[in-house]
């Protein structure tokens, strides 16, 4: 037995431990930070709101207490070691994101700190064997061969999905729902792939279900319109799980395809601006219309993002760019899941 109570309830807790934390938690940290003013103005709308931020601070401390009773529960030292890994890696990242959100951090020193959050995976990969395995599954390849520019590549990994998740989380509620969206498909992705056994726990089952409990209540109070604002913490936070997940569940290729909106819209940012900025060294690429709806700044200077992309033939209601945001994703999470379908089948000699 890999747990000390059923594999069944193992998943249930997994889920529903960080939801009832988030739950607690998140309206505690909204008064807080109203009584302190720590707020931000919500620029999209025309009673220009005051949102308590640093949400994100409860989605990291829900997913690092939900991970330490998990550790407690599982009698396999190796299960015990990647959930603190999972717990150190998020830890690391929402710290950094906790001091961008309280301090700003540079456009480029931001992502070189987030090469720390891969620390704990490189160190425990290089003692213990089996923590995971650094060939790539590939549609019609199967099991790759690149085990050294694995490692090579593997400490960019949380830097790129945590920026990327960071530099789409700029409208009420997308982070969680385009996030919650990637994880669902990484779960029936990794069923396809991988199938369920219950007489063994996943473990990549586990930490996809700890992301989406937390996500879900975070959602609530971060929907249009938002009582409360992830902040770099949570980005960041949200981000470096994708990337874990990733790499420990093997799901390295249906993750990076799942995340297509994310990284275009990172991409586009970057190479338009030949650089790493955080936004208020950026010139705007958006502005509101008089009946306060976005629609583009025309600065010729401004990055190129989704959302230019999205209002390109006129002007839209944050509402409708958040959902086109998703149903992107949703887009991207079929081709992910089709990729899963050819893994699997190149696995079993078909293709």
């Amino acid at each position: 037995m890999a747990a000390i109570i059923p594999n069944s309830v193992f998943y249930i807790l997994s889920f529903f431990i960080p939801m009832i934390l988030s739950l607690v938690g998140l309206p505690l940290l909204i008064r807080f930070m109203h009584k302190k003013g720590k707020y931000g103005i919500d620029i999209h709308k025309k009673e220009q709101p005051k949102v308590a931020e640093m949400g994100g601070t409860i989605i990291l401390l829900s997913v690092i207490i939900t991970s330490i009773i998990l550790i407690f529960l599982v009698d396999n030292p190796q299960e015990k070691l990647t959930l603190g890994i999972f717990c150190l890696t998020l830890l690391i990242a929402g710290i950094i994101g906790i001091i961008d959100d309280l301090f700003r951090l540079s456009g480029m020193l931001k992502p070189l700190l987030l090469l720390i959050a891969a620390i704990p995976i490189i160190v425990s990969g290089l003692i213990v064997t089996g923590i995971f395995v650094p060939e790539p599954l590939l549609p019609f390849v199967g099991q790759t061969r690149l085990t050294i520019v694995y490692w090579i590549l593997l400490p960019f990994v949380i830097t790129v999905t945590s920026n990327s998740v960071n530099m789409l989380d700029v409208f009420n509620g997308t982070m969680a729902t385009t996030s919650m969206i990637v994880l669902t498909f990484a779960f029936f992705a990794n069923l396809i792939i991988f199938e369920l056994n219950f007489q063994t726990l996943d473990l990549t089952y586990v930490l996809i279900l700890m992301m989406i409990g937390t996500l879900l209540i975070f959602w609530i109070f971060n929907k249009y319109p938002a009582k409360v604002f992830a902040g770099d913490t949570g980005s960041l936070t949200v981000g470096a799980a994708l990337g874990i997940i990733a790499i420990l569940g093997r799901l390295e290729v249906v993750i990076i395809i799942a995340m297509i909106p994310f990284i275009m819209n990172a991409f586009g940012i970057i190479s338009s601006v030949k650089g790493l900025f955080e936004r208020g060294e950026m010139a705007r690429p958006t502005k509101m219309t008089d009946d306060w709806k976005i629609e583009s700044t025309g600065n010729p200077k401004a990055p190129i993002t989704l959302v230019g992309l999205v209002i390109q033939k006129g002007p839209l209601h944050e509402k409708n760019i958040a959902k086109t945001f998703n149903i992107l994703t949703l887009v991207s999470g079929v081709f992910a899941l089709l990729t899963a379908v050819l893994i699997r089948l190149t696995m079993e000699g078909i293709l």
